[in-house]
């Protein structure tokens, strides 16, 4: 497995850290020494939603984002996630997955599978809607590359987080864990 990101997951990491850029909050040299030199074209070229680029250069420039912006906090890397799916939720290309509560569970898994392979190349993505526990329960198992950067980890499961809060209309609480270097799994439960 090799690994890419599309060009809409990538798109706010790189105008995230252009944006720090030109606050003055990190110098281009620290970029020279930080990054490298593919992780730099990216900051100067015109992204492409459909494109695949670099899932290294992805995490690199997430990373940095956390170390700066979001002081080492897992909270932030969360949060990225939660503002993509809110993204892409107010441009209307899920909101049919809450008109049918009774059948959400089938429709998200559908969804998160379709959606995490087609932002992330290199991957399998696994639903299972879990019974028991009086509430809405799953897991999500992603076999990814050795070289899949936790902190797209993290960020995803902020983004299965707010997807799964939207189709539910009630809180959900969701984790993470890396259980190898090639599977991560993603667990919710209504709360």
């Amino acid at each position: 497995m090799v690994g890419g990101v599309k060009g809409t997951a990538i798109e706010s990491v790189v105008a995230d850290v252009n944006r720090l850029v030109d606050a003055g909050v990190v110098s281009r040299a620290d970029l020279e020494v930080r990054l490298e030199a593919e992780d730099l074209e990216l900051l100067e070229q015109k992204l492409m939603p459909s494109v695949w680029y670099s899932l290294g250069s992805y995490g690199r420039l997430t990373q940095l984002l956390f170390e700066t912006e979001g002081r080492r906090r897992i909270e932030y890397l969360v949060e990225r996630g939660r503002r993509a799916a809110e993204r892409i939720r107010n441009a209307g290309l899920y909101a049919q997955f809450t008109a049918d509560r009774d059948r959400w569970g089938d429709r998200l898994g559908a969804m998160m599978v379709t959606l995490g392979h087609a932002m992330y190349r290199d991957t399998e993505w696994k639903f299972q809607l879990l019974a028991g526990g009086g509430g809405m329960r799953f897991e999500i198992e992603i076999s990814v590359p050795e070289t899949f950067p936790d902190v797209c980890r993290h960020a995803t499961q902020g983004f299965i987080e707010y997807t799964a809060i939207h189709a539910e209309g009630r809180n959900v609480r969701v984790s993470s864990e890396r259980v190898g270097p090639t599977r991560i799994v993603i667990r919710a439960a209504a709360t």
